[in-house]
């Protein structure tokens, strides 16, 4: 029997009063383990180097970490200890062979010591780093294998966490992959996979009380048994066929397949399993009302676990008889039972405490010791780094030396060629840059010039303006004498006239002379508006005539304002760009 089955069965423990007999979870994966001699382990401490990263040294780490079962508090440590030395180096080296081993270590050792959802976090892990290398190795049959064998072990890790349905999912897929691997490879021995697979999915449904899917995948792993000839997997699965027909109150085929179990487990001298098989026998006579006889068996029951130490085998035991002794009429011997089985309950429920406070202690220490070795691993990289940093220095300097000495013996021999080649080159240069100075001032010469004519120009445009403007004006104020004059019907069409010349005189005027101004100085109103955002429309035209330099009387003239107005907008205009009395508005303007 399997010791890492004990939460399992501790977790079918409530199902005792019903007399349903415990099913067998047979492990897919035997792990190899080696005697924890102390001189096998020195011998192997001694194979290890300070400092050294190689594959052999993970090696031995590994080999080091199977030499401690996790049993006890110093073994899990040793354990632990040597496993992370194995991860932090597997990862330096980025060996990946390494890492699936180590994580593999780890998911058999929190599974063996009932910590199974991290045990499920490591069998993720190397489930991850299969579907990793699926795609770089040309090796199908040996990934399968892996996938197989993983996929098993999760579902061993769902079912111990009573999560029946993704334990089902997981033994299904380890049995699909097993079906592909025989087709590929025909000499593959399945029958051991086929056997265990079928048995762990029947013992699944037997935990959901689903005895039709149950027995079926019985009878398939002992047809498959026959071939392979396995009498430990007969004695279990006979008592599990049993189980299933006591559920169905078939209680002659329960009887006859207890019966066969007990004789094969009697042949293997198995006393932990003739004690199990016993119990349910007994319980089953019990349900029978067969009570004398189902006393004799349960008491056979009591004294093989008694003697293999089985606390839960005993305590069912006790209970059966207490039921047994109260029908039978024997009330002392039933209350006698009863105490025995709440004190065997109490026991086992003080070392489910104690496991528990152990499981919660190893978590504890699994996570301090994962979060120094992440620490170790990261000063490890550092150094490796800093020395891998200090080789390419030294590479690069020597490198650097030796390109010094050949191009100083290169100069050497060139020198004379080179320093003909320099003043030629040099004075080559010097003409170079007088042309350029010359074409430099020459283009600065031509830009002023074009600047200054286009000034010219605006300003010659501006004066034309301002002649057109005083010659409208005088045409106004000639129409306006003439209106006093002429008939009341007249006056009338007058001011229509007036009003039309005015408003096109102010449009007209403006558009044209905003045109030509914008080709002679293209960025003026950009930086006017992004330096003073708050200037209305009419200021950013007398700021455009006072960059041109015309005066409050020229700017008058031209927008038909009066000079009074004109002096008014040039002090708004002061206080909106912050300029003094002492500064000189215009000059400000004028350096935009």
């Amino acid at each position: 029997m399997h010791a890492l089955f004990t939460r399992f069965l501790n977790g079918l423990l409530k199902l005792s009063t019903k007399g349903f007999s415990i099913a067998i979870l047979l492990m897919f994966c035997l792990s190899v383990s080696y005697a924890s001699d102390q001189s096998y382990i020195q011998s192997l401490k001694d194979k290890i180097k300070p400092n050294s990263s190689d594959t052999a040294t993970i090696t031995t780490y590994l080999q080091l970490a199977s030499c401690f079962d996790g049993s006890s508090k110093n073994q899990l440590d040793s354990s632990l200890y040597y496993l992370n030395e194995a991860l932090v180096l597997s990862q330096i080296t980025e060996s990946e062979k390494h890492i699936y081993s180590t994580y593999l270590q780890y998911s058999k050792l929190f599974f063996k010591n009932g910590n199974f959802a991290i045990s499920l976090d490591y069998h993720f892990k190397c489930l991850k780093l299969i579907d990793e290398n699926l795609s770089l190795t040309h090796d199908t049959l040996a990934q399968l294998k892996k996938y197989i064998s993983i996929y098993a072990q999760l579902g061993s890790c769902y079912f111990n966490m009573e999560n029946f349905e993704m334990a089902l999912q997981y033994y299904q897929e380890s049995l699909d992959g097993v079906e592909k691997i025989v087709k590929l490879d025909k000499d593959y021995p399945y029958l051991k996979n086929m056997v265990v697979l079928y048995t762990n999915i029947g013992s699944t449904y037997l935990s959901t009380y689903n005895t039709v899917a149950a027995q079926t995948n019985f009878e398939k792993a002992l047809e498959y048994n026959l071939t392979f000839n396995n009498p430990d997997f007969n004695g279990s699965l006979y008592n599990n066929m049993g189980i299933v027909h006591k559920e169905r109150k078939e209680y002659g085929k329960a009887f006859y397949y207890y019966y066969k179990s007990l004789e094969i487990r009697t042949q293997l001298k198995d006393t932990v399993g003739i004690a199990q098989t016993t119990n349910n026998l007994g319980n089953t006579y019990y349900f029978v009302g067969e009570y004398k006889k189902a006393i004799d068996i349960l008491n056979k029951a009591m004294s093989l676990s008694t003697k293999t130490g089985s606390l839960l085998t005993r305590m069912r035991a006790g209970s059966y008889l207490s039921l047994a002794y109260e029908k039978d009429g024997n009330y002392p011997k039933a209350l006698e039972m009863h105490k025995l089985y709440k004190s065997l309950q109490d026991s086992m429920m003080n070392n489910e405490k104690v496991q528990n406070t152990a499981r919660m202690e190893m978590q504890y220490q699994y996570e301090k010791q994962r979060k120094e070795d992440e620490l170790q691993k990261q000063i490890i990289i550092a150094h490796k780094e800093r020395k891998a940093l200090i080789y390419m220095i030294i590479s690069a300097l020597l490198l650097f030396s030796f390109a010094i000495v050949i191009l100083l013996n290169r100069n050497q021999r060139i020198r004379m060629k080179q320093g003909e080649l320099l003043q030629e080159s040099l004075r080559l240069e010097s003409l170079n840059l007088n042309l350029e100075k010359q074409n430099l001032l020459m283009e600065k010469q031509n830009l002023e010039m074009e600047l200054e004519f286009r000034n010219k120009e605006l300003s010659t445009h501006v004066m034309y303006l301002f002649k057109k403007n005083e010659f409208i004006s005088s045409i106004i104020d000639k129409l306006l004498a003439l209106k006093s004059k002429e008939k009341p019907e007249n006056n009338a069409w007058i001011m229509e006239i007036l009003r039309e010349m005015q408003s096109n005189v102010d449009n007209t005027v403006w558009e044209e002379f905003e045109k030509r101004f914008q080709q002679v100085h293209q960025d003026f109103y950009e930086k006017l508006i992004v330096k003073y955002p708050d200037l209305t429309p009419n200021e950013i035209k007398i700021c455009a005539f006072m960059k041109l330099n015309m005066t409050t009387k020229d700017i008058s003239a031209i927008t038909f304002q009066s000079v009074k107005s004109i002096q008014v907008a040039r002090n708004r205009l002061r206080k909106k760009m912050g300029i003094t009395r002492d500064e000189n508005l215009i000059l400000t303007i004028q350096q935009l």
